[in-house]
C-alpha cells in the first residue's frame, strides 16, 4: 500500500471514529489548490497533523486551523464541494503534502463504508 493510500485509509476510519475534519481556512473561507485540473480543498483526520505542517512548512502557519463535526462536513460541506466541482484531499502529508483527492461522492462512499463498519464492529 503506497503512503497515500494508507494516509486516506487513516483519513476515513479516524474521521468515522472520532467524528471530526480539519482544514486549513484564510477568513473563513478554505484553501483551495489547483491539482491535475481540478481545484482541490484538502481535509485532514487530526488537528495534530495541520500542527505539523505548520511546523514544517512554515508558510501555513498564518493560516487558521478549522474544525468541523462529521455531520456538519456531510451535510452542508461536501455538498456544497460538489455543487462547485470541488474535489476533497484526505490527510496530504510528506514534504510536499501530497496525497490523494478525490471526487465528493467518492468520498462520502468511503465514509458510508467506514461509518457502517464502525457501528457493525
Amino acid at each position: 500500500m503506497s503512503i497515500a493510500a494508507a494516509q486516506a485509509s487513516k483519513f476515513f476510519e479516524q474521521v468515522a471514529t472520532e467524528r471530526l475534519v480539519f482544514t486549513f481556512t484564510e477568513a473563513d473561507e478554505f484553501l483551495v489548490f489547483p491539482v491535475g485540473g481540478n481545484e482541490v480543498v484538502p481535509f485532514w483526520s487530526s488537528r495534530a497533523r495541520l500542527e505539523k505542517i505548520q511546523t514544517t512548512h512554515p508558510k501555513y502557519a498564518k493560516f487558521s486551523i478549522t474544525q468541523m463535526s462529521l455531520d456538519e462536513f456531510l451535510a452542508k460541506t461536501l455538498p456544497d464541494l460538489e455543487e462547485e466541482s470541488i474535489h476533497v484531499g484526505v490527510n496530504w502529508s510528506g514534504s510536499r503534502l501530497v496525497g490523494y483527492d478525490e471526487d465528493v461522492a467518492s468520498v462520502r462512499r468511503n465514509l458510508e463504508y467506514w461509518l457502517e463498519r464502525r457501528s457493525n464492529g
